[in-house]
C-alpha cells in the first residue's frame, strides 16, 4: 500500500511556489512585465489563460493580454514583443488556432531570454544537457512549466531523491509536455518511457504494470487507464484535463493521485511560469 502520510499536493506546492516568487518579485525591485497570447480555441487553455491572468494581478504582475485575429499577426506580434522592454517574458497558448503556421514555429520566434514556457530549441536543447545558464550569459534557461510542475510536486512530497531509480512512464509525446518532460526524468537518474497514440496496446499494458510513476496526458474524453494494471506503490498524474484514470478505484486502493479538479496539476503549472518570469526579468 501507499504510504498514507507521503502525497502529491498541488495545492501545497503552489503555495510554496507563490511565496518563492513573491520574494523574488521584493528582490528584483520591480514589478516583471508579462505578455499573454492566447493563440487557441480549447476549454483548458481558455481556463488555464483566465487562472494565469488573476495569479498576475494576484501577485502584482504587469500582464498584458493580447488578442491576434491572424497567423501573420501573431508572427509580427512576437517579434514586436521580443524588442520591447516593458515585458520580461512572452506567453503563447498552445496548440495554435491559426492555419498555415505550426507551434513550433512561433516557439522558435520567441527570445528564448523570454520564452517563460522553456519551448524554444535553445532552452530545450539546454534542458538535454541538464545546464542552467546559457552560454556567455547570466540569463537561466526556462524549464518547461508542465514537466517542471510534476517533478517539483514529487520532490516536495517525496524528496529531491525519491525519482532516482524509478520508472517513470508518460503518456503524451507532445512538445509542451512528454518530450522535455521524459528529458527531466532521464536527468534525474530515473528511467522514461514515453509512449502515444501508436504504441502497441499490450506494450502499453506492461509499460504500466512495470511504472512508479505514470503521467497521462490524453486528451481524448473516452481514453481510460485500467486500474487493476498500476501498481500500489504508483504515483499517477493526470495532466488531460478531461480524466483518464478513475480517480475513484484510484482512492479506494489508496494509490498517490493527482486529479483534474482539487488537487490538479495545472495550479503548478502557472507557479512555474511565473517563477521562470522572474528569472526572465533578471533575477540571479
Amino acid at each position: 500500500m501507499s504510504n498514507p502520510t507521503l502525497s502529491l499536493n498541488c495545492q501545497e506546492t503552489t503555495d510554496h511556489y507563490r511565496g518563492v516568487i513573491e520574494k523574488n518579485i521584493q528582490k528584483l525591485g520591480k514589478s516583471p512585465g508579462l505578455a499573454v497570447i492566447l493563440g487557441c480555441n480549447e476549454i483548458g487553455c481558455i481556463t488555464y489563460h483566465r487562472f494565469l491572468i488573476k495569479d498576475c494581478l494576484d501577485l502584482g504582475i504587469r500582464v498584458q493580454d493580447i488578442e491576434v485575429d491572424s497567423g501573420l499577426e501573431l508572427v509580427k506580434t512576437v517579434s514586436r514583443l521580443n524588442q520591447d522592454p516593458k515585458y520580461d517574458g512572452i506567453f503563447v497558448f498552445y496548440p495554435l488556432k491559426y492555419p498555415g503556421i505550426k507551434d513550433d514555429e512561433i516557439m522558435d520566434l520567441l527570445d528564448p531570454e523570454k520564452d517563460i514556457e522553456g519551448l524554444h530549441s535553445t532552452n530545450i536543447g539546454y534542458l538535454n544537457k541538464f545546464r542552467k545558464r546559457m552560454d556567455g550569459s547570466d540569463h537561466r534557461c526556462m524549464t518547461p512549466c508542465t514537466a517542471r510542475a510534476v517533478v517539483k510536486t514529487i520532490k516536495r512530497g517525496f524528496g529531491d531523491q525519491w525519482l532516482s531509480g524509478k520508472t517513470v512512464l508518460v503518456i503524451n509525446d507532445s512538445l509542451r509536455i512528454g518530450r522535455p518532460l521524459t528529458a527531466m526524468i532521464a536527468n534525474l537518474k530515473a528511467t522514461p518511457i514515453l509512449c502515444h497514440q501508436n504504441t502497441s496496446v499490450s506494450h502499453l499494458e506492461k509499460f504500466i504494470q512495470m511504472a512508479d510513476v505514470i503521467v497521462s496526458a490524453v486528451p481524448v474524453e473516452d481514453y481510460h487507464i485500467d486500474t487493476s494494471l498500476i501498481q500500489d506503490h504508483a504515483l499517477c498524474f493526470d495532466l488531460s484535463g478531461l480524466g483518464n484514470f478513475n480517480f475513484d478505484e484510484l482512492k479506494s486502493r489508496r494509490i498517490v493521485h493527482t486529479d483534474i479538479s482539487h488537487n490538479s496539476i495545472g495550479k503548478v503549472t502557472r507557479m512555474m511560469a511565473l517563477l521562470n518570469l522572474t528569472y526572465a526579468a533578471g533575477l540571479d
